[in-house]
């Protein structure tokens, strides 16, 4: 279940929100190679799961020829998605896999990342986006689609498969953009708080990797932003996002 509260936007000028102390490589026991296999396996995962639901459901006698199109649709726009990934690692073997920023629009970027968590075994959790304010900004539209797709993710193997609800906020001003992503699951565990970003930490997933928030920070720090779990919140987890989304001058012309 998909929805929306839109607002579009005008453009702004850049601002910075990332300071040294953020410099750090994030996966230290690893080498530069195996974190970047690791990363780019754990998100293959997503459109590997995509195609497979929506190939499935291609098999169903009794649906219609527009929901045929759309099954293929979603099935083509994976594997575009995996294209895109494969390209990206061969970018890293390269020694040369950089952000590419451009001008994109948020609402687009989370509900691409949405359709890519929406599979067979969550299509009954509800995930409901709003956004505020401005919706075009600077920002690799693809990086930070994966941020949102691993923490939606995150949140449908937490929820109850039933009754799950998981609500995104997107808000943007003329500095900087912020993502809310909050879930009725159960929070995180005291236990993990402090460490939920590290590299293989993972609490209650048996076939997770523990790699999903560690990824997402890592983008999002490429970005410039900060990344954090809100322990304020009294019911299951808040994560919230803020970075810059200023189209820097002479970007459009």
């Amino acid at each position: 279940m998909l929805k929306q509260a839109v607002s579009r936007g005008e453009l702004f000028p850049a601002g910075s929100l990332r300071s040294r102390q953020w410099d750090l490589p994030i996966l230290e026991p690893l080498s530069a190679a195996n974190s970047i296999i690791a990363f780019i396996s754990h998100d293959l995962r997503h459109p590997l799961t995509a195609i497979l639901a929506n190939a499935e459901f291609l098999t169903h006698s009794d649906i219609s020829e527009t929901e045929k199109s759309d099954f293929y649709q979603e099935i083509r726009w994976a594997i575009d998605r995996m294209n895109e990934m494969v390209a990206s690692l061969l970018e890293c073997s390269k020694g040369h896999d950089t952000l590419r920023p451009a001008v994109g629009n948020i609402v687009d970027t989370v509900e691409h990342a949405i359709r890519m968590t929406s599979v067979a075994q969550f299509r009954r959790i509800a995930i409901t986006h709003h956004h505020e304010g401005l919706a075009v900004g600077w920002f690799d539209s693809n990086r930070l689609e994966r941020v949102v797709a691993n923490l939606v993710l995150n949140a449908c193997e937490a929820v109850s498969p039933d009754s799950g609800q998981i609500v995104i906020t997107t808000s943007g001003n003329r500095a900087y953009l912020q993502i809310r992503v909050w879930d009725n699951g159960p929070g995180i565990p005291t236990t993990i708080r402090d460490s939920v970003f590290q590299p293989f930490v993972s609490h209650g997933k048996a076939e997770s990797c523990g790699l999903g928030l560690a990824i997402a920070k890592k983008i999002v720090e490429d970005h410039g932003g900060v990344i954090h779990l809100d322990g304020r919140s009294e019911t299951g987890a808040l994560f919230k996002i803020t970075i810059p989304f200023a189209i820097p001058e002479g970007a459009i012309k």
